[in-house]
């Protein structure tokens, strides 16, 4: 599979990914070297992806367990969730974010995209690549669906997290992104494709971001936990453990 910034693939034992960068471009190392540091910043832990191997000085790469059930989007468009499922998925996401940011690291592009399902349906947080730790600033931010409008040269917060937290929790609920029907993907040909790529960085991200300055956010009167994801958006929400400690309380 081919990314942005890393080829990645899925080695001969069937049980690890590498990510490696697409060239010796500093565009393209850095971030996988961010990602192998924020790896070892955090360790272990069953909330986050597992990292098996971070390389060597001579061969950059990052060595990730391999989850055959994929991302937490893949996941529920191919076989469905159920309210069980949402609720426990709901609480893992919070988890996650509250471990990260005890380490005082931003992961700075959160969605649902961003977890993956292990063999017993549980949830892990990964793609740490352009993620912020001390000393070490973002290497980018979210997608306008997720991001916090703010000034863009100034370091990703807790507070720009926990924004994109609503959305994804939104996404969990909703089943699809925040203001998704602002750009609806209507087929799957090249060309319908980048039409649709083109249209979102050229006219429907500025309309997010605009509506979002305005404290304009999709209606959530309906939507399962609509409250804290309001609260996320509306920056109601000092850190991450104030949110789950709301969740648990329900």
């Amino acid at each position: 599979m081919v990314g942005i910034f890393a080829d990645t693939y899925l080695l001969d034992d069937g049980k690890t990914v590498s990510k490696v960068p697409r060239s010796e471009s500093d565009e393209h190392l850095q971030p996988i070297l961010r990602e192998a540091m924020i790896y070892d910043i955090i360790g272990a832990h069953p909330r986050i992806a597992e990292c098996l191997s971070r390389g060597s000085d001579d061969v950059k790469c990052v060595n990730i367990r391999y989850y055959p059930h994929g991302d937490l989007v893949s996941y529920c468009q191919k076989h469905g969730t159920t309210p069980a499922l949402r609720s426990k998925w709901f609480q893992q996401i919070l988890e996650s974010i509250v471990v990260i940011h005890s380490f005082n690291v931003i992961h700075s592009d959160l969605a649902l995209r961003q977890f993956f399902v292990d063999d017993n349906l549980d949830i892990r947080l990964g793609d740490f690549n352009s993620s912020q730790c001390p000393g070490y600033p973002a290497l980018g931010y979210e997608k306008a669906s997720h991001c916090l409008p703010r000034d863009y040269e100034l370091p990703n917060t807790e507070a720009s997290d926990i924004f994109a937290l609503g959305s994804t929790l939104y996404e969990l609920v909703v089943g699809r992104a925040p203001y998704y029907e602002l750009n609806p993907a209507e087929h799957n040909d090249a060309d319908s494709m980048i039409a649709h790529i083109r249209r979102q960085h050229a006219v429907i991200d500025p309309e997010i971001e605009e509506r979002y300055k305005e404290l304009q956010f999709p209606d959530v009167g309906d939507v399962q936990h609509g409250d804290i994801i309001l609260g996320c958006w509306k920056g109601q929400f000092a850190s991450a453990k104030e949110v789950l400690d709301m969740y648990l309380k329900l």
